[in-house]
């Protein structure tokens, strides 16, 4: 009889021992997968960050290449693409980048437009030498490039 007791007694502890392992290993799972997705959602708002800023940057670089003649807004927020008789604002408030289209004489105001770009800031600039510095934020990352206006011949963009 004893022995029935005694193998009770160790079949009970055995039992709550493994137990205890399998919540102290279901814990250590939970704890690793709440770390991993944490800093799987940092990593990817960075890469998401440098993609919008890199990406805008590019795209209004590009317009400027391609176009006749760009004239920069005051604030340096905004810039007028002409390309013949079509204008095409693009234009910056504090949280996102639009641009519209129009005809070239038509008024131009840098209000409205489309959201191209959300959560990012774009800031133009024109060197001495006739380069655009284009510089546009996304959240905390900056992106910048320098480019030209096409030569008036209508050859190929160039720029650096």
């Amino acid at each position: 009889m004893k022995s029935l007791k005694g193998r009770k007694l160790a079949d009970s502890v055995s039992s709550v021992g493994s137990m205890i392992l399998f919540l102290i290993f279901a814990s250590c799972s939970l704890i690793i997968i709440a770390a991993g997705v944490s800093t799987y959602a940092r990593i990817s708002d960075n890469v998401n960050n440098t993609f919008t800023a890199a990406t805008a940057v590019k795209y209004v670089t590009n317009k400027i290449r391609g176009c006749d003649r760009a004239v920069i807004e005051e604030g340096g927020r905004g810039i007028a693409v002409y390309n013949g008789e079509l204008v095409c604002v693009i234009m910056s408030d504090a949280e996102n980048i639009g641009e519209r289209s129009g005809l070239a004489d038509a008024y131009i105001d840098y209000v409205g437009g489309d959201i191209i770009f959300s959560n990012a800031h774009l800031r133009v600039e024109e060197t001495e030498d006739g380069l655009f510095h284009i510089a546009v934020m996304a959240r905390d990352e900056w992106s910048e490039s320098y480019c030209r206006v096409r030569d008036s011949g209508g050859e190929d963009a160039e720029g650096l």
